[in-house]
């Protein structure tokens, strides 16, 4: 059997099958799907990132008082730190005051005339060290405190016998002051300072060792009044 198409030429075109047709209708698939998927990719993938961040949270939420407890561990080390720098640097410029004024009275000289009205025990650095020695006090020696002493005495000679006693004494120095003459008592009031040289450094002993000898008081602020008299 023989199909005549008998539409006119124009209109013969329209009613055939086009090829690009069939292509359109392939296309739309195919641009749904191209749309779709990456959608469909990228919904899947965020959910997935929302429970890892859902994970995570939790875990930092069961972390965080460990994370306070560390933080407060951290801040109570820096302290104790702190402290105990501190403590090294007392210890290390400890004065042991008792032990300087036994020294210092055990050298004092019997029969000098002299009487110490007042004393008082001080540190000094090492700038003022230097000073002192640019002018001729304490040199050649490594004093680290000084007592500054004011007393009367009942002559020149007195004054010059007590200190020259501390002079002459390697564990000593002496830094003379003043020394003035009361006409009515016939008495000489003087101004001076003994150096103490400081030790050399001896090892540190562990409090807790057993016969360790206990650490000597701090030193008393301000000036020891006293009319004691060495004689």
């Amino acid at each position: 059997m023989v199909e005549i198409n008998l539409l006119p030429q124009q209109y013969r075109k329209q009613s055939e099958p086009s090829a690009w047709r069939f292509a359109t209708y392939a296309l739309i698939p195919v641009t749904v799907a191209a749309i779709l998927i990456p959608e469909v990719m990228t919904a899947t993938r965020a959910g997935d990132l929302r429970k890892q961040i859902d994970s995570l949270n939790g875990e930092a939420a069961a972390l965080a008082p460990a994370d306070r407890e560390y933080r407060q561990l951290t801040g109570e080390k820096t302290q104790l730190e702190q402290i105990t720098s501190i403590a090294n640097q007392l210890r290390e410029g400890k004065t042991y005051w008792t032990n300087d004024l036994a020294a210092f009275t055990a050298q004092l000289p019997t029969g000098s005339g002299v009487s110490v009205k007042s004393m008082t025990i001080k540190s000094l650095d090492a700038n003022a060290l230097g000073s002192l020695q640019q002018t001729g006090v304490y040199s050649g020696k490594n004093v680290s405190r000084e007592i500054d002493l004011t007393g009367s005495a009942s002559s020149q000679q007195a004054v010059v016998t007590f200190l020259r006693t501390f002079e002459t004494n390697p564990n000593f120095g002496v830094n003379f002051r003043s020394m003035q003459a009361d006409g009515e008592t016939g008495q000489y009031s003087f101004n001076a300072s003994v150096g103490i040289v400081q030790a050399a450094a001896a090892p540190a002993t562990d409090p807790a060792t057993p016969g360790s000898a206990p650490a000597a008081p701090a030193a008393p602020a301000g000036t020891t009044q006293g009319g004691g008299s060495v004689n």
